[in-house]
């Protein structure tokens, strides 16, 4: 009986090990070569899945944001019993968390958008691409606040984008500065969600 390969299976399992070889080295330390390696494909057997290491990576990436915006529409779903405020502040300090477990990984995600910015290319629209359900979930949340009156009325995007600006901010702070303190970073949201409160 001949083998069947599960193709599916097989590019999870491509995306799942070269984000983590690219987070461990860097992006531009990893090769085609040694992502074949690491999956045990000959380079011609890889080129069948993807057809070269940015496609993997920004693949893996959006595997990757796919997965964590499923935990947090869980994460939503499954404590109905708390406020708006509550539920926005439970997913930031996930969101947060999740940068305080793989800082190599963030680094590279970083420099591989400046180094994109260095050659001119749309960095925007692909951060846009790989956030849009991030985004969606922020401003639905916004929306269900004001309707339900926790959240004062206010342009439910221009809200989002603050609360994403500002995990932005946490993004370079983590990867950048050594020693930043989580605490404070979920305070510093905690404080712009109080701002956004209802009299």
């Amino acid at each position: 009986m001949a083998f069947q390969v599960d193709h599916d299976e097989r590019r999870k399992e491509i995306l799942t090990k070269a984000l983590r070889l690219i987070g461990e080295r860097g992006y531009e330390q990893v090769t085609y070569q040694q992502i074949a390696d690491i999956c045990g494909l000959a380079r011609t057997s890889l080129y069948k899945y993807y057809k070269n290491k940015r496609e993997i990576f920004d693949q893996a990436l959006m595997r990757m944001v796919s997965n964590i915006g499923d935990d947090f529409q869980q994460t939503v779903s499954s404590n109905p019993d708390l406020s708006v405020v509550e539920k926005i502040h439970l997913i930031v300090t996930q969101t947060i968390d999740i940068m305080y477990k793989n800082p190599p990984l963030l680094q590279t995600i970083v420099e591989y958008l400046i180094s994109m910015r260095r050659r001119e290319e749309p960095v925007d629209r692909k951060i846009r691409r790989h956030t849009i359900g991030f985004h969606r979930l922020l401003t639905n949340l916004v929306r269900e606040g004001i309707a339900k009156g926790e959240l004062r009325q206010m342009d439910c995007t221009l809200a989002s984008e603050m609360l994403y600006a500002l995990l932005e901010t946490a993004t370079l702070r983590i990867t950048l500065i050594e020693g930043t303190s989580r605490e404070q970073l979920i305070k510093m949201c905690g404080f712009a969600l109080e701002g956004m409160k209802a009299e």
